[in-house]
């Protein structure tokens, strides 16, 4: 496989992603900074992943139009910008606008990087290629939170924004070294379904703002029931929309072709199951077992670390065992380790803590590599912009619905145990530990019903034979 110049970009672009979680260490100390309630800080989040998500297909339907190459380098440049905003945000109002911008910029680079990568390289390349991606995008999620650690050791929250800055100027001039600018993966104008990217924005945008809001709410409170029905409107609407497209933002003709759709709906569920360990591992890590931010974040480390290394073997073992098998052997290795993970406390050897960590993360990082390469080259290669924000969209999507099920669920079950041991304090490790055990599991049993999905699965015939794991 010949190294490229866009692809060396289009994996610095997703390593860059995976640096976000340097932000999430920073938490305290932006609360204090900006002189806000905790409860504030999830609108650090919310804002960044419900822009870049919804922007996603948008973004990569305006790469197929006007060159990948064009549009990454857009949001290379727009997401320095950004990040200096962040660190020089004098309000907490501008900070919050400065990390929308930060998730807009963010899905120029995300929707176009993958179409990137495969277009860089020969078809029979391509699952080699995305796990080389996927491998480098993970070793960026678990470097953020050390390096972020360590940044707070040494300055202040800014930090975590402007070490990137360096990082973007970096990334430009290889971009331009390689010629992104010139538009030449081009192949004919393609029309922009300015009224499908409008619908989708708003309908996926209104379900995920609700899905993280509901609890806070109330899931049967006027204000939930309402915004969820204006959601459900809007996405029929771009049903109606993207049927009489001429060249639609999503091709719903896709969706009869056979696993396509459950390739999809395999990819929310295994990333809502993995977010169990984001949302509730720092608390168990730092709280329960009292480790520290900085050797919390690397044992955190160990799944993403895990999710690198399997998903570049992944990709140089598709042709050999098949997208089936490895998708199966991820999504199982992921509930294993997920259960195992579950039964941790404060008295579990580091030993079982690092195992049930790297079985997570190898299960990731095998099912990530197969489930993409099937999907993109289910697209035809003219349109692998909108193949890649497919992807990236609903990975996405699984990772706020996992958030949503995941919290309503440990508040449910936490305030029920509180008040059954008539407990005030429901941080109490006899409230906590349980209560995480039961989670956890939950999002194990999560991705073994995916496994069950995968029975009865055929691949699209448009996929080349070596793929299926056919000779």
């Amino acid at each position: 496989m010949k190294i490229r110049g866009p692809f060396i970009v289009a994996c610095l672009g997703g390593l860059l992603s995976g640096l976000d979680t340097s932000v999430n260490i920073a938490f305290p100390a932006i609360t204090a900074a900006f002189d806000i309630d905790v409860s504030q800080i999830q609108w650090v989040v919310v804002s960044f992943v419900l822009t870049y998500s919804v922007l996603l297909l948008p973004a990569g339907r305006l790469g197929d139009r006007f060159g990948h190459g064009r549009i990454m380098l857009l949001g290379i440049v727009t997401q320095g910008l950004a990040f200096v905003g962040c660190a020089l945000a004098p309000s907490f109002a501008l900070f919050l606008l400065a990390r929308m911008s930060q998730g807009a910029s963010m899905a120029l680079v995300l929707g176009t990087a993958p179409a990137l990568v495969t277009l860089s390289v020969r078809e029979e390349h391509q699952p080699r290629a995305l796990g080389v991606f996927a491998m480098i995008t993970a070793t960026g999620l678990a470097a953020g939170a050390p390096i972020g650690g360590l940044l707070l050791e040494i300055w202040d929250w800014p930090s975590v924004y402007a070490f990137r800055v360096p990082y973007m100027g970096v990334l430009l001039l290889l971009a331009l070294i390689s010629g992104l600018h010139k538009k030449t993966e081009i192949r004919g104008k393609q029309p922009l379904d300015l009224a499908g990217a409008v619908t989708f924005a708003i309908g996926l945008g209104l379900t995920l703002f609700v899905a993280s809001r509901g609890l806070s709410w109330g899931w049967l409170t006027p204000t939930t029931i309402i915004l969820a029905g204006i959601a459900a409107v809007t996405l029929v609407v771009f049903y109606s929309v993207e049927k009489r497209a001429s060249l639609p933002l999503v091709d719903m003709s896709l969706f009869r072709k056979p696993g396509f759709g459950r390739a999809n709906l395999l990819n929310a569920l295994a990333n809502a199951s993995m977010f169990s360990i984001w949302f509730l591992g720092p608390y168990l890590l730092v709280d329960v077992r009292g480790h520290g931010p900085i050797s919390g974040g690397l044992i955190l480390g160990i799944a993403p670390t895990s999710t690198a290394i399997s998903a570049w073997l992944t990709g140089r073992m598709i042709e050999r065992l098949g997208l089936l098998s490895l998708t199966r052997f991820g999504l199982a290795c992921q509930g294993v380790g997920l259960v195992l993970f579950s039964r941790i406390d404060s008295d579990t050897p580091m030993f079982a803590l690092v195992a049930a960590l790297c079985l997570v993360g190898v299960g990731l990082g095998s099912f990530q590599v197969p489930n993409m390469s099937f999907v993109m080259a289910s697209i035809p290669r003219s349109q692998q912009g909108v193949a890649g924000g497919m992807t990236q969209m609903v990975r996405t999507a699984g990772l706020v619905a996992g958030l949503a099920v995941w919290n309503t669920a440990f508040v449910g079950l936490r305030d029920r145990r509180a008040q059954t041991l008539n407990v005030e304090d429901v941080t109490a490790p006899e409230v906590f530990v349980p209560t995480f055990g039961e989670v956890v599991g939950m999002s194990g049993l999560l991705a073994i019903v995916g496994v069950v999905l995968t029975i009865g699965v055929r691949f699209d015939r448009q996929v080349k034979p070596e793929l299926r794991g056919e000779k």
